[in-house]
This record gives structure tokens, C-alpha cells and sequence, in this order.
């Protein structure tokens, strides 16, 4: 027990809360006989990827087997009579014959034909889907459901939209893609436009559709077909460079992002990717959370041009995927014809090797290592090979990577459900008249491209706003039971099994949509528990818009409050992107300036970040009355969230009902507009905090010069807001909170660890705390980051922020610091002028300042 007034000092890392008490004179204080001074070490938190990563992957399992399961159900009343023990054979047809729980030996699929009578007939599954497709006779019908299984097993991707009565793999809308990177480029960087030249279309879509052109020749000629001169020899030369990693990334080679997307990185290794890899699924997620809206969606549109352009090469045109698949495996079997004939001409040992790497390339290795890739069993056989013709003629099937195709590659992640489905339709109709029940129209009227029952089991996929198929509600009160309810939200409208055909009978969409949107949306950064707006939210993008306006100069000076109201109507409600010179125009138009005027405390030096990109959208679909009308705001908020929450345009619409007053034409153009992102902000912070005259934050953006981190510091707003936490804040709910908080796990592990260790002082010392002084380190790898800050304020003061600075004093000290701490690190990015009130700091008291705490206060974790 204490009876004096203490305080504690923390240092606070992602592995380590250091921990300090002392009384008013800095003396360190003792508890129980001991001095309080320690760290406490743990290990550093994890973000939940790869949990989540597991978790999903069982769940996809999981809808398999489910999906497995109906087409036994569907199949079992007719193969039993026939056939009693095979759906018991086929599920230990994967069990050693050394299993005790092996019931069954000899041919498991086909005990009266013999399995390698039938193996011979269909060397592959591909064989079989083929022969049922185009033989005109009765075919066994355990083959049929083998065929069937393995179409619903290995199902495709949905990445597609097309109706399957229209799809095809030769139809890529080229034209339509480019158009629309012309149009994100031009709104990313209108002063140094990138432009793909849309009258090279046709001849760059016959290069990348001829399958006789080596795919390094397709690369070469693509790349000059894409760029359009600028007249720019210096933006020539950058365009250049994006058109050719355009290029090579539809392709499948290893490309670079950053230069796609113009961004400036330092570690350029991060963004060097390739479509085809293995880990691409793994290292995208991570690049995509970097991105703006506009650098997603032009990633998006390449993906989805490297997708289309791979399927095409794994389906040629006019030929349907098992015939695609049987080329393949015809093709390998001819090269490994001719590599075996190759191979008897070498030594016995060159012929072992080449025989392993084949092994693992196919993956029939005994080693433990497994397999390997195409390349590497390239490069294999490629260091093997002689002059001789024989050899030659591999090696330049190597070149043309047509050498020995497999049917089964990463590649074949490309392929979408309809290819499936199209064939699924032929078995059914061409074996239907043997078996009519196979023809069982599909229960589910509405979806018209599934005309079978069997299609649904291909088609349907679960709603991912739904979730996981358990009921919180009815979930077992289990350990397990608990854990799964934690990540389900699905609401029913009745109790029963599932499946695709009665789903919504047994699923409520609307109720389950709307739990998706209660757990999607992250808390405010400054009140506690409280939603965030859309980033494309009406209020969000006028509070973006008007606090970038606040921080702008023109020649030096805050713009006036009317002048910069007539910009905001005049400018950024007319145009998507606000430029640098749009502005200098209109301002020597509208204010007659004689001169052309200085713009500084832009971002981007080119530009404005912020835009009403929303709002003119609405207007082009709703007109000015109902986007300007007061009355109609909450809808109009609706539908923007809706449309960021909702990917599936289908639920979308459905959400759309929900408002009359919307015609169908209107809800039609609004499905099509998608919006992506959310803020940092609530509604409650922006407009429902008022100060004594009753304005809120965003009234005082409008009215008045001051930017929002200077409004929300004055007392009548910082007052309001920590009265709002605190009011959320118990003994009790602290967990509820730091789970809600928009931080990162390893902050939110060092966070526990401060409050225990506070805790555990507290008690010991029978009182709070008169101040706690903290230190939060970003990371423990101090010494890069100092040096990295310096360099980077050093750049943007020689370049960005040049026209800020009056004199060369800043430039001078930042020259003079060795050790860039935070306190410092905030000095320089702030220009040595306090954030709030832009008075000038004395970076000597900083520096003294700094000095004490660290002496006083956390010396002992030098």
C-alpha cells in the first residue's frame, strides 16, 4: 500500500511493455520490496490469416462432401437394385489393401467388368465424360454417376457471369476491358496519361487467340500493339514499360505491379508477381489492402484477361473441355514416346535421372519431396539434350512450353462451372432416353440457366453474405458448438435440411444479409463502438473533400470560406477528378487573378485525392431533386452501403425493393454502379456532435477555414468525445471494445499485456495512478525505420513540401539529428509547427523535453 500520490511510465513494443513506477520527484517507487522497473516479454501477435485460411478451406470441403452427398441420395434409389455394395466400395475404394478396415478387394468399381477392363476403355475420367456426351447407347449407370461425381466435385470457378447457353471461350471482349483501363488510368493520373490504342484491338486479340504463335513472340508484339504515343519522348518511355508488364502479366509471366499501377515502392521484390503461381491466392490479399479503388480494379481487369486468355489455351475454341483434356493427354503420350526414344541413347545414368524428374513432374515420385513444376522438369530434360534431331525437336517443344501437357495443373483454377455444366446438359439428354429420371426438371423455377434438377448441384453456390449453414440459435451449447456459432450469422425461415433446391424455403436472404452488415462494418477511430460510413458514404465524401480544401494554400493563404463553397459546388460536383490546373483555371476565370497562383498542401502534387464520385453518380441516375432533396438522405445513404456491402447484385436488387420510391430503370443502373471501402468515421462524430452554436464538424468544414483534426481538438468537441467513451467503457467490457478497435493484432496483444501489468500495480499499490506516460513503438526494428524516415522526409522536402518551407532551418536540423525518435519524427513531417493551432515549435524544448521522460521515466530499458 502507498499513501503517496505515483506514476507509471510505459514503453510499449510488439513483444515487450516495459514498465516504470516513480513519485512526483521521478524517484522509482517500491511495492511489497520490490522496485517497480521490468519488462514483460511475450510473443508477438498474430494476425488470424491463416486461421482463417484453414477455416475456409473446411468449409469449402465440407460443401463439397454436402454436395456429394445429394447426388448419392439422387442416384442411390436407382444403382442399389442393381448394384447393393457400391456406394460402400467406392468410399474405401482410397484405403490400402493392407487396411484392416478394408472390407472389400479385387475391382471396387466394377467387380463383373473388372476395373482394368474399364481403365483400358477410359484411360482418364475425360475419356468417359466424352463417351457419354457423344456414344449413342446405353451406358453402365455406375459410370454415368462417376462421370457426374467428378463434374460436381471439381465444379469451376463462378469468377463468370455468362449464362451457360452463351458461353464461350473464344469470346473475350477485349475492346470493352482496354476502354475501361483507359478510363482508370486517365482518372488515376490525368496529367501523365497512360492509353492503350483501341485500333490495335482486333490484332492484338488475333496474337493472344492464335495458338500457333510461341507465347515470348505473343509478349513481344502485344506490347508494342497496347501503348499510344503521348508525343512525350520521357512519358513515352514510362509508358512503355507499363504496356510491356501488361503484357507479360496476361501472359503469365512474371511481371511487375507497381509499374502497372505507377506507384513508387521501396521494396520492389513484394511486387513482383506471376498469375500462374502457386502462392498468387496467398501474396495478392496482402498487395490488394495497399490499393486505391481505381488500382484494384485495373489488377482486376488484368487478372481477369490472364483468366480468360489461360482458359482459352486449356479450351481451344470450338471444342468442349473433355475433348480439350483428351488433346492433352494424347499429346503427352506422344512426347513421352518420343522422350523414351531419346533416352536409350544416353548413359545409364543421365536415363535414371530424367526417369526421377518425370516421376516427380507427373507426381508418381517415391521421394518424399513429391513433385515438381513444369519449369523445373523443363530445365531438367533442357540440360540433358544433345544435338541430335530428336533432341531438338524436344527442345523446341520446350521453348513453345507445349512440351508433355498435363491434364491436372494449377492452371485449371481458370476454369469456370459453365464448361461443367455445358457438359453435364449433353450426358443428361443423350443418356436421358435410357434413364428418363436423369431429365428431372429443377424444382427452383427462377433459375432459368439450370434446367435440370442435377444443374442446381453445379449452379448453386451458398450466398456468401449467409455464411456458414448453422443456426446460432440452435447450435449445441458445446465448446465446439460455441466456437462454430461464433462465426455463423444465417437466419432460417423454418426448420429442416438444407439443401439447393429448397434453400430459400429454409433461408431468410434479407435478415441474414443484414447480420453480413453488422459484422462487416469496422468502429470509429475516435468513438468507441460506434459503425463507420462507406467510403463512398455522401456525408464521408463532402467531409473528404471540404477538410483537403481546408488544408490547401493559394499563394500561401487559407482559401476564403465563400471561395472555396463555389469550388466545392462549381468544381467538385461537375467533375470525378479535380486537378491541380482545373483549379489554377477556374480560380484565375472566376477571381481574375493576373497571375497564375501557387497551389501547396495538395497530397498528390497533382491532384486532389478526394472527389464526389457518389454523388455525381446518383445524379446521373436520380437527377439533382432527389440526390439535393433533404427528405431523401437515409435512402440514399441505404443504397450506398448496400452496394458496398453486396457484391451479389441479385441480393442487391432484392435490398433495392426495399425502397418505393425507386423506379425499375433506376434500380437497373444503380445494380451496376458497385462501390468498395469503408472510412475511418461514424455519422455520430461527423454530424451529431454539435458545439454550443449547434454546428457539427461538418457544418464548421463548411463555414469556416479549419481543418478536421483542428475541430475535433477544441474542448467542446474533445470534451463530448471522451464523455462518449467513457459512457462505453466498464471494468468489465474493455475485451468487447479492443476486439471492435480498427487496429492490428499485434497492438491489440500489447495492449493485454499493458493492462495486466497495470493491474498487478494497482493492486499492489491499493491506488490508481495520478498520470500513466506511455510510449507505443510501431515495431522493434528501430534502426531501419529511423533511417528510412530521414531519407523519406529529406525527399519530400527537397520535392513536395519545397514551397512550404520558408527557409532552410528545417533542412539544417533535420542535417544535424542522428536519431530520428518519434517525438522528432513528428516535428519534421509537421514542419516544426504544432498540428493543431500551426504555431511554430522550439525543437530544443523538444529535445529536452525528450530527454527527461526517457531519463526519468524509461532509462532502464536502454
Amino acid at each position: 500500500m502507498i499513501k503517496k500520490d505515483y506514476n507509471i511510465g510505459l514503453d510499449i513494443g510488439a513483444t515487450s511493455v516495459g514498465f516504470a513506477g516513480i513519485d512526483e520527484q521521478y524517484n522509482p517507487i517500491k511495492l511489497k520490496g520490490k522496485t517497480v522497473v521490468g519488462v514483460n516479454l511475450f510473443e508477438e501477435g498474430q494476425t488470424a490469416a491463416d486461421r482463417r485460411g484453414f477455416r475456409t478451406t473446411r468449409r469449402r470441403l465440407n460443401r463439397r462432401k454436402w454436395r456429394l452427398s445429394l447426388l448419392e441420395e439422387f442416384f442411390d434409389l436407382y444403382i442399389t437394385p442393381v448394384d447393393p455394395t457400391f456406394f460402400a466400395r467406392l468410399k474405401e475404394s482410397n484405403l490400402s489393401p493392407k487396411d484392416n478396415n478394408k472390407n472389400f478387394s479385387g475391382s471396387l468399381l466394377f467387380p463383373d467388368i473388372t476395373d482394368q477392363k474399364f481403365y483400358e476403355e477410359y484411360p482418364t475420367i475425360y475419356h468417359l465424360r466424352y463417351a457419354l456426351m457423344t456414344e449413342n447407347k446405353k451406358f453402365d449407370l455406375r459410370a454415368i454417376f462417376l462421370a457426374i461425381h467428378h463434374m460436381i466435385k471439381y465444379r469451376g470457378n463462378f469468377l463468370n457471369s455468362t449464362p451457360v447457353a452463351h458461353f464461350d471461350t473464344s469470346k473475350i471482349d477485349f475492346a470493352g476491358d482496354f476502354n475501361e483501363l483507359n478510363s482508370l488510368y486517365l482518372n488515376e493520373d490525368p496529367n501523365n496519361i497512360f492509353e492503350i490504342n483501341l485500333q490495335n484491338v482486333k490484332e492484338i486479340s488475333d496474337i493472344l487467340l492464335d495458338h500457333s504463335i510461341k507465347k515470348f513472340d505473343k509478349q513481344k508484339q502485344v506490347a508494342k500493339l497496347l501503348l499510344t504515343s503521348q508525343n512525350n519522348k520521357e512519358l513515352d518511355k514510362i509508358n512503355k514499360q507499363i504496356a510491356t508488364q501488361i503484357s507479360k502479366a496476361i501472359l503469365g509471366y512474371n511481371f511487375s505491379l507497381n509499374e502497372i499501377l505507377k506507384i513508387e515502392a521501396e521494396d520492389k521484390s513484394k511486387w513482383k508477381l506471376n498469375f500462374s503461381s502457386a502462392d498468387i491466392d496467398d501474396k495478392l490479399p496482402n498487395l490488394i489492402s495497399e490499393l486505391d479503388e481505381s488500382q484494384e480494379s485495373i489488377l482486376n481487369i488484368i487478372l481477369s484477361l490472364y483468366s480468360r486468355l489461360t482458359l482459352n489455351g486449356i479450351v481451344p475454341s470450338g471444342m468442349s473441355l473433355s475433348e480439350a483434356m483428351i488433346d492433352k493427354y494424347d499429346t503427352h503420350k506422344e512426347h513421352l514416346d518420343l522422350l523414351k526414344k531419346y533416352v536409350k541413347t544416353l548413359p545409364i545414368k543421365n536415363r535414371k535421372e530424367i526417369a526421377e524428374v518425370y516421376a516427380e513432374y507427373v507426381g508418381n515420385s517415391s521421394k518424399k519431396t513429391g513433385h515438381i513444376s513444369q519449369e523445373e522438369f523443363y530445365k531438367a530434360v533442357k540440360k540433358n539434350l544433345d544435338k541430335s534431331e530428336t533432341a531438338q525437336k524436344i527442345l523446341g517443344l520446350i521453348s513453345e512450353e507445349k512440351f508433355m501437357p498435363k491434364q491436372r495443373t494449377n492452371q485449371n483454377g481458370v476454369i469456370p462451372y459453365q464448361l461443367h455444366q455445358k457438359e453435364l446438359d449433353q450426358i443428361i439428354v443423350n443418356q436421358s432416353q435410357y434413364y428418363p429420371w436423369l431429365a428431372e426438371l429443377n424444382p427452383v423455377k427462377e433459375h432459368k440457366d439450370a434446367k435440370y434438377k442435377l444443374d442446381e448441384l453445379i449452379a448453386f453456390r451458398v450466398p456468401y453474405y449467409v455464411g456458414p449453414l448453422i443456426d446460432p440459435k440452435t447450435t449445441p451449447q458445446t465448446e465446439q458448438g460455441n466456437k462454430n456459432a461464433s462465426f455463423a450469422w444465417m437466419v432460417r425461415k423454418e426448420n429442416g435440411r438444407i439443401t439447393p433446391w429448397n434453400f430459400d424455403k429454409k433461408v431468410d436472404r434479407i435478415s441474414s444479409s443484414n447480420n453480413f452488415i453488422k459484422r462487416m462494418t469496422t468502429k470509429d477511430t475516435y468513438l468507441i463502438g460506434e459503425d463507420v460510413l462507406p467510403a463512398h458514404n455522401l456525408i464521408y465524401e463532402r467531409f473528404k473533400v471540404l477538410n483537403e480544401l481546408n488544408m490547401i494554400r493559394v499563394n500561401g493563404h487559407k482559401l476564403d470560406v465563400p471561395v472555396k463553397q463555389n469550388i466545392y459546388n462549381d468544381l467538385f460536383k461537375q467533375h470525378k477528378t479535380v486537378t491541380k490546373k482545373k483549379l489554377i483555371n477556374y480560380l484565375q476565370s472566376n477571381l481574375q487573378m493576373p497571375e497564375r497562383p501557387q497551389i501547396t498542401g495538395l497530397s498528390d502534387p497533382e491532384k486532389f485525392n478526394s472527389q464526389l464520385s457518389s454523388y455525381i453518380d446518383l445524379q446521373k441516375i436520380l437527377g439533382s431533386e432527389i440526390v439535393d432533396d433533404a427528405n431523401k438522405q437515409d435512402d440514399l445513404e441505404k443504397i450506398i452501403e448496400w452496394s458496398t456491402v453486396f457484391e451479389d447484385s441479385r441480393i442487391y436488387k432484392v435490398k433495392l425493393q426495399e425502397i418505393e420510391w425507386l423506379t425499375e430503370k433506376q434500380k437497373n443502373e444503380l445494380v451496376s454502379h458497385r462501390y468498395q471501402g469503408w472510412g475511418r468515421l461514424s455519422k455520430k462524430l461527423l454530424v451529431e456532435l454539435k458545439d454550443k452554436n449547434g454546428s457539427s464538424i461538418i457544418d464548421l468544414l463548411w463555414n469556416s477555414q479549419r481543418t478536421f483534426m483542428e475541430i475535433q481538438s477544441r474542448p467542446e468537441f474533445a470534451e463530448q468525445i471522451a464523455n462518449e467513451n467513457q459512457d462505453k467503457l466498464t471494468e468489465d467490457n474493455y475485451e468487447d471494445v479492443l476486439d471492435a478497435a480498427y487496429t492490428s493484432p499485434q497492438n491489440k496483444k500489447a495492449i493485454r499485456q499493458v493492462i495486466k501489468v497495470v493491474d498487478d500495480i494497482v493492486k499492489a499499490a491499493g491506488k490508481a495512478p495520478k498520470f500513466i506516460s506511455l510510449e507505443f513503438a510501431r515495431s522493434d526494428e528501430r534502426s531501419d525505420r529511423v533511417k528510412a524516415r530521414k531519407t523519406q522526409i529529406q525527399k519530400i522536402y527537397e520535392t513536395t513540401a519545397k514551397e512550404l518551407l520558408k527557409d532552410d532551418q528545417l533542412i539544417k536540423e533535420l542535417g544535424s539529428v542522428s536519431d530520428l525518435s518519434d517525438r522528432l519524427y513528428l516535428y519534421f513531417t509537421q514542419l516544426g509547427r504544432d498540428i493543431y493551432t500551426g504555431k511554430p515549435i522550439n525543437i530544443l524544448k523538444l529535445e529536452s523535453l525528450e530527454s527527461r521522460l526517457t531519463t526519468a521515466t524509461l532509462g532502464f530499458l536502454a
